[in-house]
């Protein structure tokens, strides 16, 4: 009989015991924002056709704008169209929050030269300093634009 007390104080001291568990962001999510925010820029465009590359350019309105991911729990985006704009009424900073779906590596975002919505990218390639994104423009996903971008700071 005397074993049960202790036993119960045992069990109540081990139950009292708990590490508070944090959640640890993917690995794409690191990617993008970095520990607190990072700062990525467009590098250039594809436009491709059934898969293949059919030509490369540049965005020249949005060669100066700085997307930047904040790694906060309302996951904050930021826009800073640069001097160069795409039309006349582009605002200069666009505030937004962007959204990933790991399950289908989709991040959901603003890019100001395709339109001031946010829009469903696919995460073709996420590395410290190089991001390609891809997007179909048509319901059978034979054409697409693949969106390059490089990182330029983090924070």
């Amino acid at each position: 009989m005397r074993k049960f007390p202790i036993v119960l104080v045992v069990l109540l001291i081990l139950g009292s015991c708990s590490e508070e568990v944090l959640p640890t962001p993917y690995k794409y999510t690191k990617i993008f924002t970095g520990e607190n925010s990072k700062t990525w820029k467009l590098k250039f465009l594809e436009q491709t056709l059934d898969g293949d590359v059919e030509e490369t350019f540049n965005v020249a309105c949005g060669s100066d704008d700085q997307y930047t991911f904040y790694a906060n729990s309302e996951r904050a985006y930021k826009v800073i169209t640069g001097t160069k704009k795409c039309a006349a009424d582009e605002s200069d900073v666009i505030d937004d929050s962007w959204t990933f779906n790991n399950a289908s590596a989709t991040i959901t975002m603003i890019l100001p030269f395709f339109t001031e919505s946010s829009l469903p990218f696919i995460v073709r390639e996420a590395k410290k300093n190089k991001l390609e994104l891809e997007i179909f423009l048509d319901e059978k996903n034979t054409a697409s634009y693949r969106i390059h971008l490089e990182s330029v700071s983090e924070n």
